[in-house]
């Protein structure tokens, strides 16, 4: 006589496939929330710092910037990444203003400024170059850092009124015996990231704090507008 092995109880028979379902619910809970909070942490850790420079080509014999001069801004973008995600550059939004001496001389320049008060001081700063840029493809790694660097070159064939607005500060300033490099700058940047791996909205008209779960954004400096 052949005899049938002992048969687990009808009751545990039933259970094993809910204890298998829950545990497999509870890993994947547990790596959902493993996800959010290494992205949590993607969005208060990481940082950006920039900075900006402007350099002089063609200058005259005088120092001065003459009408086929070009005055090139270089802008540095880096972004600090502590954390274990990886992330790529969106956009990159920028704008660097250059104090204007002559009208805080007490000149009429007939141009639009921006006054900015600095303690019982009112400073007047013009906005020299503006834009954003979407092509870098630079990444950011996990732990590590990424740099966009942008080159941006004024010259009067580009844009004839900033450039001569450039020109007459610069001119200005040589007048008065000063480095064209001491002219004091104001840089306002505002990027955007998509962090690698961060689940994605499943509609594109999906609402705004979800399509920003998976985008940081990070700023620097005082928009001072036009």
């Amino acid at each position: 006589m052949i005899r049938s092995g002992t048969r687990a109880p009808i009751g545990w028979r039933l259970e094993i496939p809910f204890v298998a379902t829950l545990v497999v619910f509870l890993v994947f809970m547990g790596l959902s929330v493993a996800n959010y909070v290494s992205v949590a942490q993607v969005h208060g850790s990481t940082r950006v710092e920039a900075t900006a420079s402007i350099g002089y080509l063609g200058l005259a014999s005088n120092g001065t910037l003459p009408r086929n001069g070009t005055a090139r801004a270089w802008i540095n973008v880096t972004v600090a990444n502590p954390t274990s995600r990886s992330l790529q550059y969106d956009t990159v939004i920028y704008k660097l203003w250059m104090e204007d001496l002559p009208r805080e001389a007490g000149f009429a320049v007939g141009r639009t400024d921006v006054p900015v008060q600095n303690g019982s001081v009112i400073r007047w700063i013009y906005l020299a170059y503006s834009g954003s840029n979407t092509s870098s493809g630079v990444s950011v790694p996990a732990f590590g850092a990424g740099r966009v660097p942008l080159v941006l070159d004024l010259t009067e064939g580009l844009d004839p009124y900033t450039f001569a607005a450039v020109q007459n500060i610069t001119g200005f300033a040589v007048s008065h015996g000063r480095s064209l490099t001491t002219i004091p700058l104001e840089l306002f940047i505002l990027t955007s990231l998509f962090i690698d791996g961060a689940p994605q909205p499943q509609s594109p008209t999906a609402a705004l704090y979800l399509t920003d779960v998976v985008r940081i954004v990070l700023g620097q400096g005082t928009d001072y507008g036009a």
